[in-house]
């Protein structure tokens, strides 16, 4: 009789041990897919400010290359302005 209770506390006991081994193989698991879902989420959000940086990059190009056609554009409307007033010069002297 003494061996059966034995027999039935080791049982128990293992049964307890293998249900604390199955939470703490949960716990890591659940651990390392919260680990994963941070860094997934990490890697979203850099990509996305990279890409936010990006776009501020072309918007300044772009607006740079606008006011760069617009300057060109004035200086030869200037460079016009003078050869036009340089022919009227020369043919009222003539």
């Amino acid at each position: 009789m003494c061996v059966c209770v034995v027999e039935v506390r080791r049982r128990a006991l293992e049964t307890k041990r293998q249900t604390r081994i199955q939470e703490m193989a949960e716990r890591r698991r659940q651990r390392a897919s919260e680990f994963e879902l941070r860094q997934q989420e990490k890697e979203k959000e850099r990509v996305e400010a990279a890409r936010a940086k990006e776009r501020d990059r072309e918007e300044r190009l772009a607006a740079l290359n606008k006011q760069q056609k617009a300057h060109i554009e004035e200086l030869q409307k200037k460079i016009q302005q003078k050869v036009n007033m340089e022919c009227r010069v020369l043919s009222a002297s003539v």
